[in-house]
């Protein structure tokens, strides 16, 4: 007996979608703005490590850890062409969706920069960005040896179905989660329900990133 199929039209309900830009002309002056944050940071940290190795006692420095400003990144006068970028791609972005934005203002809840450990260690676990609607990064230090964003798919219920994949090499509807692979002066968006992650860095080379929230509230 001969197994017959048909070949269906389909149609795609509720993407996920990255939004990506090459934007390395900012690089250089934000790499600038942000070694003061994190020479700050790295200071405050000192203490940090000093318990922790205290505590265990183990030399360890800064494995594991990120040196991170504070989340008000925006409000530094040296950003103000940057963050008008961000904000207003970002209304695009929201608009270019569908939704009608005339009613609406956007506003970061909270904008800083983040470098993991020298040491290597430094990443994040899969979590979203509750109470926003576009969140993104712009990266400042990466390289093909550094960390990467994982991108999960945000529909937890199918993850009880899951099958085998047949190429991981290749983009597809089986995929259950997505490796973006940034370079100096990369810009990603996207809404900020979509839960992501960043691997496990080696501390190989420097990684640098401006990570961002933003929220359309009423007028």
């Amino acid at each position: 007996m001969v197994a017959l199929y048909y070949s269906m039209d389909s149609t795609t309900l509720f993407e996920s979608v990255v939004y990506r830009a090459e934007l390395p002309e900012h690089v250089d002056k934000l790499n600038k703005v942000t070694n003061d944050y994190l020479i700050k940071a790295r200071k405050e940290s000192k203490e940090h490590i000093y318990e922790r190795e205290k505590k265990y006692g183990v030399k360890i420095g800064d494995h594991g850890m990120s040196y991170h400003s504070h989340g008000k990144l925006h409000h530094d006068k040296r950003m103000a062409d940057f963050e008008m970028l961000i904000r207003s791609t970002a209304r695009n972005v929201l608009e270019t969706q569908g939704f009608d934005m005339s009613g609406y203002s956007l506003n970061y809840t909270e904008m800083w920069v983040q470098q993991f450990a020298d040491q290597g260690g430094g990443h994040h676990e899969t979590h979203v960005h509750w109470d926003n609607h576009i969140s993104g990064f712009y990266f400042l230090k990466c390289s093909d040896r550094t960390s990467v964003p994982v991108f999960h798919d945000p529909r937890a219920g199918r993850m009880m179905l899951n099958l085998p994949i047949k190429d991981h090499t290749k983009l597809c509807y089986a995929m259950e989660r997505q490796i973006i692979r940034p370079k100096p002066g990369t810009l990603l968006m996207f809404n900020s329900y979509l839960p992501h992650e960043f691997k496990v860095d080696n501390g190989i080379d420097p990684f640098r990133f401006i990570h961002f929230n933003i929220k359309a509230t009423k007028k």
